[in-house]
């Protein structure tokens, strides 16, 4: 294989890309890396605001292309098909889909409330499901699917027992849906980053003995970046990783390993 074939196997010209929870951290660091690879981004964001905005302007300097977006709360499941309607609207498909918003609130097993644990399914595990359900609907070929998992859905921590326990449906999910769109030329894949330096987390580092303890569990001693996690999930995304389904990336610097 030369250069150029190899380059061209991580090239995405040509294709779209849905990415939900879009605007900020993670999701943002995804929405850069695909668009330098080429890819036409449609960005995801609950409702219309600055940081929007302010993403599109960035990415068209990357290729000069105006980014596309859609908006919807996701905390209502029945908005699904109509993201996905709307992204199809403004683009002739949608070959890869990047599930990618999620919430993390931090709570006891025993003070966790019913409306935490409503909105922690639908937003972390339903809205992915029916996503990929609305997006698998299209004629499309050689379709990628991506979930976000988290590192938690193996090693879960204190007080995110509901968290992980969405983390951990989301690589189950990964796996079932692999099965059933494998036939129709869809693969589905997840990543599942440690600590990742978003601007949370960099807050949560501020308590020196929380940052000892966190890094601490990680043989590379230090935390993931968003452009760790965004690269990975490029390559899932792409031609390299055709024979790729079904399974998870863990991106954690060793800490599974142990």
């Amino acid at each position: 294989m030369n250069i150029s074939t190899f380059e061209n196997l991580l090239n995405l010209q040509g294709r779209h890309a849905l990415i939900t929870g879009a605007t900020q951290g993670i999701g943002r660091s995804i929405a850069q890396r695909l668009t330098q690879a080429g890819a036409e981004v449609i960005l995801h964001c609950r409702d219309d605001r600055p940081e929007l905005h302010a993403l599109i302007d960035e990415l068209t300097k990357f290729n000069k292309r105006i980014p596309k977006y859609v908006t919807g709360d996701l905390r209502k499941p029945e908005i699904c098909n109509e993201i996905m309607r709307h992204a199809l609207g403004k683009v002739p498909k949608v070959d890869i889909l990047v599930n990618n918003a999620a919430i993390q609130p931090t709570a006891s097993l025993e003070n966790i409330t019913e409306k935490e644990v409503s909105e922690m399914l639908t937003i972390n595990l339903a809205t992915p499901l029916l996503l990929i359900q609305a997006f698998s609907k299209q004629k499309i070929d050689n379709g990628s699917v991506v979930n976000i998992s988290s590192i938690e859905a193996i090693r879960p921590a204190i007080n995110h027992s509901h968290y992980a326990s969405t983390k951990a449906g989301l690589l189950n999910l990964t796996m079932s849906s692999a099965l059933e769109l494998g036939k129709k030329n869809i693969r589905v894949n997840s990543v599942a980053p440690t600590f990742v330096e978003t601007p949370m987390v960099k807050n949560f580092f501020k308590n020196k003995k929380f940052k000892k303890l966190a890094l601490g569990n990680i043989p590379m001693g230090k935390a993931a970046t968003e452009s760790d996690v965004a690269t990975t999930v490029c390559f899932l995304a792409s031609s390299a990783s055709s024979m790729i389904t079904g399974t998870s990336i863990i991106i954690d610097g060793g800490w599974t390993a142990q």
